[in-house]
């Protein structure tokens, strides 16, 4: 990896993470205020899953970065508002939604909806498994959406996907403290 994350957590009530180069040995970047829950294993896999580049080489947005994981890994706090809307949609009529739902959960959650629910459970097998497949596909686009974006515009807090006659939409809000 040739960079790494140092923690220390002397205090009872938070703790303190900087970014070194393992192969010269020294720190580089900002010093960074954490609870004492903070995984470095868990830092290390979110910073891969969005995508930033090597911390060394990115001074620009190192302290972005992080800060955004940082909010997104602190200590089970619910900050993101999720809604996802199931259409039927015919190529000529506007969609015609069917079912929506919301959550309210964290990142680190298995954030994401289940097509498991009554009005989904009606439709017929083929149905289903094409509105299964549809939410899979969103879940994972909205994970990596709200993971490596940290500061996204308003249209950017959206995806959808459509196929065979249904449409999945999916929007988004991360919350600050």
């Amino acid at each position: 990896m040739a960079w790494e994350i140092w923690f220390d957590s002397s205090s009872d009530n938070y703790g303190q993470i900087g970014f070194f180069c393992n192969t010269s040995d020294h720190s580089f970047g900002p010093v960074f205020m954490t609870n004492t829950s903070f995984d470095k294993g868990q830092f290390y896999e979110m910073w891969d899953k969005a995508g930033f580049k090597d911390p060394r080489s990115d001074d620009d947005n190192i302290s972005t970065h992080t800060y955004h994981i940082l909010n997104l890994m602190d200590d089970y706090k619910e900050k993101i508002i999720a809604t996802m809307k199931v259409s039927r949609v015919d190529g000529i009529n506007a969609p015609f939604p069917f079912y929506e739902d919301s959550i309210k959960t964290w990142y680190m959650s298995g954030l994401g909806f289940s097509p498991f629910k009554p009005a989904l459970e009606a439709l017929s097998e083929d149905d289903f498994d094409i509105v299964n497949d549809l939410i899979e596909e969103t879940n994972e686009e909205m994970q990596h959406e709200i993971l490596s974006n940290p500061s996204p515009l308003p249209e950017e807090k959206k995806t959808w996907r459509e196929y065979k006659g249904f449409r999945v939409d999916y929007s988004w809000e991360v919350l600050d403290d």
